[in-house]
């Protein structure tokens, strides 16, 4: 087991579909002046990720608050460049995976290291573990 209880050879599981669909769900509830939270937590929670809505809410919202503007989500088959900038923050759980879409570097950014936080929070929140790694 690696620290923080995380199997070496645990797979991540968010794909770029469940991204693209999970920010058209948060999306969608911030234009309805609704919390993103619970749209989040009916994507999630039949997944087994019970903790996930938080984690990717906290992000969404730091990402918003960064950006200086309202997120927009595209069709499932269209996402928007904020979708793809989510997605590639994700995927590669790097702030620098925003280049050309949001700048996130300390120096213009005070929530960089709030964001990276949520990154790691959002990652590990999926991380689908080898049942046979859990330890009892």
């Amino acid at each position: 087991m690696k620290a923080g209880g995380v199997a070496p050879h645990a797979q991540p599981v968010l794909s770029t579909a469940l991204v693209v669909q999970a920010t058209r769900r948060w999306c969608g509830a911030r234009q309805c002046s609704l919390p993103g939270g619970p749209a989040l937590h009916r994507l999630f929670a039949p997944l087994g990720f019970f903790m996930m809505a938080a984690s990717f809410d906290s992000l969404m919202l730091l990402v918003e608050h960064a950006a200086g503007r309202p997120l927009l989500a595209g069709l499932a088959d269209q996402p928007t460049r904020d979708q793809r900038g989510i997605d590639a923050l994700l995927a590669t759980g790097q702030l620098a995976a925003a280049e050309g879409w949001l700048d996130f570097t300390a120096s213009r950014c005070s929530l960089a290291g709030a964001i990276d936080c949520a990154i790691v929070s959002v990652r590990l929140a999926a991380v689908a573990p080898d049942p046979t790694a859990i330890v009892s």
